[in-house]
């Protein structure tokens, strides 16, 4: 897709009738396999004709990167303490004030990623100026997704100097510095860098100038093409350490595209469709719910009205087993349960005075076996009693007195 790249050549000036500014522009379009479409200079009145806000690529701010000289922007590094990005974003302002002579709230500041312990790249302009360059294109419907000092797309390499030579004046940069000065001060800064290399970009050393130099450092020369220095900065875009001064509250507006907009609408009705399927399982759950005790409540009706004369079973699960032992179904994986549930209802039922001397058990009469020691024959009678509410009989095979006690044979089981 195709991108519109704006280097601005002077402040955004708002006209005495109120109909436009007085702004100097450097355009360009370049296409997304790098060639140039078209550049050239103009004015507020041209950039409206370049800048179509109607033209699908423009309406995506991702597509609109502006430069910025760098006379308008304070690059500078700054240390600040902290434990965290939190702590450190809020102490920021007051350790970039010493920076600045202007009250600092008047600022805006644009930093690079935040890492604990290391020095913060910033870099700082006036809240005014970048205002009004941001009303002038919104005036035009023109939406920027970057706002990009122009020095930061110049190389920055350890004892090398960059030099781009832009008409009177030169952008000079080094690993940590960067300025906009005079040609004719170019071999005194120069000498006072002290570099051992220097890379000229549109343009090259007079003989006059590697005369004035002290040292003689190595010299490699960048031409640009017909497009001139803004075709330099689009092809360095973005660079890896490049702060976009759209940050805060002048952030841009992400515009989404056709793309983005047909899966947020798949996502939206996959979004509803998960809704409906949750309130259908919902009122299935509720109706299966209703349905399970209706049947539930037949079932005992039902058993009621087969066998009047028998304990009710109390719940679904000793229905269930009543109700196979009638028609003589062995259910599958219930010798288990079988055996665990007689010996619990029989152990609530004796008390201490009571002691189980052996116990055995018969799966396929799934019956138990128990000899005990009891009290006396009341005792005896009270969990024959207790079983029976539950549904479980007791068959005394045996019962015998030994010194002051009852020494009984017991089957236990489900009563029929």
């Amino acid at each position: 897709m195709p991108r519109l790249f704006l280097r601005v050549l002077s402040e955004a000036t708002q006209l005495a009738d109120g109909e436009g500014y007085d702004i100097g522009i450097e355009w360009l379009i370049k296409e997304n396999d790098g060639e140039v479409r078209s550049y050239g200079l103009t004015d507020y009145r041209g950039l409206a004709d370049i800048a179509d806000p109607n033209v699908d690529w423009l309406a995506d701010s991702e597509n609109t990167v502006v430069f910025i000289p760098s006379q308008f922007v304070l690059m500078v590094n700054c240390e600040v303490p902290g434990r965290n990005i939190a702590q450190i974003k809020r102490a920021l302002p007051f350790a970039a004030e010493e920076y600045v002579a202007s009250d600092i709230e008047s600022m805006h500041i644009a930093h690079a990623s935040i890492k604990p312990g290391q020095p913060i790249a910033c870099n700082i302009l006036a809240n005014q100026q970048i205002e009004s360059w941001l009303a002038c294109f919104e005036s035009l419907g023109v939406r920027p997704g970057y706002f990009i000092c122009d020095a930061q797309s110049l190389p920055k390499e350890n004892d090398v100097a960059t030099v781009l030579f832009d008409g009177e004046v030169v952008l000079l940069t080094s690993a940590d510095e960067a300025a906009l000065i005079d040609r004719g001060n170019l071999a005194f800064t120069l000498n006072t860098l002290n570099v051992s290399k220097v890379i000229c970009i549109n343009g090259d050393l007079t003989d006059l100038e590697l005369a004035q130099l002290e040292q003689a450092p190595e010299i490699e020369f960048f031409p640009v093409s017909e497009a001139g220095v803004l075709d330099y900065f689009a092809s360095r875009f973005p660079g890896t350490d490049t702060i976009n001064l759209l940050q805060g509250k002048y952030q841009a507006r992400r515009s989404s595209s056709p793309h983005m907009l047909r899966l947020r609408g798949i996502g939206a009705l996959a979004a509803l469709w998960l809704v409906v399927a949750f309130l259908g399982m919902l009122g299935q759950a509720w109706w299966a719910g209703n349905q399970a005790q209706q049947l539930e409540a037949d079932s005992f009706a039902l058993y009621k009205t087969i066998f009047p004369n028998e304990s009710q079973p109390v719940s679904p699960e000793q229905l269930r087993r009543r109700m196979a032992a009638k028609v003589g179904e062995k259910i599958s994986g219930e010798a288990g349960s079988a055996f665990v549930d007689l010996v619990a209802n029989f152990a609530n039922v004796l008390d201490n005075s009571g002691k189980v001397m052996s116990i055995s058990y018969t799966e396929h009469r799934r019956e138990l076996s128990v000899e005990v020691k009891l009290a006396n024959y009341d005792q005896l009678d009270v969990i024959k009693s207790k079983l029976a509410g539950v549904g479980i009989a007791i068959d005394v095979t045996s019962a015998e007195e030994e010194g002051t006690q009852i020494r009984s044979r017991l089957r236990v089981r489900y009563a029929s």
